[in-house]
């Protein structure tokens, strides 16, 4: 399946590398190659994922784009990914607004604010149409880091050690949860704090969690969440969004045909990223099913719409920490309200 998706997506690369040195003036230093260096948060099982990103910038640049791809934590501890770039120490992250919005405030409405964009096409729309993109590139510049765009990766669910369907349910969890779902949870009055991700199947196993927000079951099962966590609560919080992001200095210091080459790879790679995972959902559930006895229980309405209704409270706090932040929760709630989300 991976290799079938692969061949597709590596054609697209290919039509799309002609068409660009179709249309690409010649540059001065055409033959120099340019090797980048570049850590996502996936662990070294997923890296497989990148390859679209690596591949289109090699065939695309006949060679003078290189990238070195590292698994998460190889050079930088994840949340310092978005610093290391602005310091130059790293020159591409395929990182996660959320796991530095203490910093850039922005960042937290990078698709990650709960039960606000819930779809593959409100994720693209938002960015691509609404002028999403073009405000996460100037409140990342003023950091030294360039927007490269959106890595629409996952969904987010929760995975507990108990059912959990009602609000009564979930207060009685100690959850893992990126930032700003776990601010949202903690005006329900439940407890979710940021743990790394490799640190939660102990924490589960060992009783000091109940469960864990994480991605879906691709992700899930990469870390073997379903051995330690095996109910399964749908819906997702949220589309699990990342992003790719480089060093400002360095995205600059290349040629105007290396920097599109870029831009138009990290789009190759959202749309095989958004497809892949979405293919794979339902067939690792099932697996996961069959071989470890997970359950997938749906939560009650009334659960989601508290959670909704806390999460609306949290973009008022995003909101006032600075103004892109506001202008983007502005912009958030403007398309939520056009797609009915909001009344």
């Amino acid at each position: 399946m991976k290799t079938q998706l692969k061949s597709v997506f590596l054609s697209l690369a290919c039509f799309l590398s002609i068409a660009l040195f179709l249309a690409a003036p010649a540059a001065a230093g055409k033959d120099k190659v340019y090797k980048l260096r570049m850590q996502v948060l996936f662990g070294p099982d997923m890296m497989w994922q990148y390859q679209p990103f690596i591949d289109f910038c090699k065939k695309a640049s006949n060679g003078r784009l290189i990238i070195q791809p590292f698994s998460g934590g190889q050079l930088v501890p994840d949340d310092q990914m978005m610093a290391a770039c602005g310091m130059g120490t790293i020159d591409i992250a395929g990182g996660a607004g959320g796991y530095w919005s203490n910093s850039i405030p922005l960042a937290a409405t990078e698709g990650v604010l709960p039960f606000a964009l819930r779809t593959i096409n409100d994720v693209n729309t938002f960015y691509y149409q609404r002028g999403y993109l073009e405000l996460c590139r100037k409140a990342y510049a003023e950091h030294g880091v360039y927007y490269l765009g959106p890595q629409m990766v996952d969904f987010a669910y929760l995975m507990a050690n108990t059912p959990v369907k009602t609000i009564d349910d979930l207060k009685k969890l100690k959850l893992r949860a990126v930032p700003n779902i776990g601010k949202v949870l903690g005006k329900l009055g439940v407890s979710a704090q940021y743990f790394p991700a490799g640190e939660v199947y102990l924490m589960i196993s060992s009783g000091q969690l109940d469960g864990v927000i994480y991605g879906g079951s691709v992700a899930a099962e990469s870390m073997s969440f379903q051995e330690v966590a095996p109910y399964y609560m749908t819906p997702s919080f949220n589309p699990a969004n990342q992003n790719l992001i480089m060093s400002l200095k360095k995205f600059n210091s290349l040629p105007e045909d290396l920097q599109a080459i870029l831009e138009m790879a990290t789009q190759v790679e959202n749309m095989f990223l958004q497809t892949v995972n979405w293919n794979l959902e339902f067939a690792k559930r099932r697996s996961m099913m069959e071989k470890n006895g997970l359950k997938v229980v749906e939560m009650d309405k009334e659960l989601i719409d508290a959670m909704a209704e806390k999460a609306r409270e949290f973009y008022k706090d995003v909101a006032s920490q600075g103004p892109y932040a506001k202008e983007a929760v502005q912009m958030l709630e403007e398309y939520m309200k056009e797609v009915g989300y909001l009344k």
